[in-house]
């Protein structure tokens, strides 16, 4: 029995893919440019090869061209919105740096009372004791570091005055800065030793002590190192 003839149809393509060329331009021996016809198998003209290859060029330009605009304002926005976050990061560092230099000037030029002359200090007079080689052992011995040690002594001071400005004003987070500590013991742990025991020290002698009682307890992992980081360079402790 015969097959029955059907009637030749022809095939849809998929919506959105892309149409192949009809024309492919090709070199003889003798380096001439002819045009080869895919469909029909022959030779065709070169001026609809290089015509085809023109109009597809164009629309693979102006597609690309749309992508990389999307692209190049998403990459600008993002950068903008660092760069705003990089100003306004630094606009608070420079004026929080402000308010420490002016806090520190009025410290130096007019020696007000410490923080522990104000409120009372952390070790009464009766239970204070000398730690051997500690700061103020060895500011006794080299002027290298009695001049870190009073320049910490003053910046202590006057972190906690910023601090207690910010508590009157209301705010709540700390202007005290100690990442690596707080890291490695937990958030707000250089500020809590910063600001509720070393600034209650009437002298380095108090500092030493208070230094020592956190080595040597129990209930925590305080590093003596890690404590004179964090009275010389909280900010790098």
């Amino acid at each position: 029995m015969s097959s029955i003839a059907k009637k030749p149809r022809s095939v849809k393509r998929q919506k959105g893919t892309k149409k192949p060329p009809r024309f492919t331009i090709k070199k003889d021996s003798l380096g001439r440019r002819y045009a080869f016809d895919k469909r029909t198998g022959k030779r065709a003209s070169l001026s609809k090869a290089e015509k085809e290859r023109v109009s597809r060029k164009k629309v693979t330009i102006t597609f690309r061209g749309i992508t990389d605009k999307k692209k190049s304002q998403a990459a600008k926005k993002g950068w903008e919105t660092r760069r705003r976050n990089k100003r306004s990061e630094a606009a608070k560092r420079g004026w929080e740096t402000k308010r420490k230099k002016v806090i520190a000037e009025t410290i130096i030029r007019e020696r007000p009372p410490t923080f522990a002359e104000e409120t009372g200090a952390l070790i009464p007079e009766g239970m204070r004791m000398h730690v051997l080689n500690g700061i103020a052992d060895r500011s006794e011995r080299y002027p290298k570091v009695a001049t870190a040690a009073d320049i910490a002594w003053i910046d202590l001071q006057v972190d906690v005055r910023r601090q207690n400005q910010a508590l009157i004003q209301g705010i709540k987070e700390s202007t005290m800065f100690t990442p690596r500590f707080d890291r490695l013991y937990g958030e707000g742990h250089g500020t809590h030793i910063r600001y509720d025991l070393y600034a209650h020290a009437r002298d380095l002698e108090d500092i030493d002590q208070i230094i020592d009682y956190l080595d040597q307890d129990e209930d925590n992992d305080y590093v003596a190192r890690e404590l004179y980081t964090l009275y010389f360079s909280p900010e790098v402790a």
